[in-house]
């Protein structure tokens, strides 16, 4: 018996806290998350009103210099075409 109301209180503990969570922790992450998109949002437009029409902007990124070996290609193998008669000639003289 007891172990049943054990069951019982560690289950209504469980219940009430998972529904605490969902009334009133993950709302709370949603409006944030809500509240930096929109803040994101309002910069990037800002940003684009305070440049004039025509102005240039450049934008500089760092590449890498990479070697073509460290590709993962391997290197280029140029393969000649052969005319399927001559494959023929060369197998029957193999077999004779």
């Amino acid at each position: 018996m007891i172990g049943f109301l054990r069951f019982v209180f560690v289950f209504l503990v469980v219940w009430f806290l998972i529904r605490l969570i969902f009334r009133y922790v993950i709302p709370w992450f949603m409006l944030r998350f809500m509240k930096k998109q929109q803040d994101k949002f309002n910069d990037y437009f800002k940003n684009q009103e305070t440049r004039k029409k025509g102005d240039v902007e450049i934008k500089v990124t760092k590449t890498q210099d990479k070697d073509k070996s460290q590709d993962g290609f391997g290197e280029y193998v140029d393969f000649e075409e052969i005319e399927p008669d001559q494959d023929k000639d060369k197998d029957e003289q193999k077999d004779k």
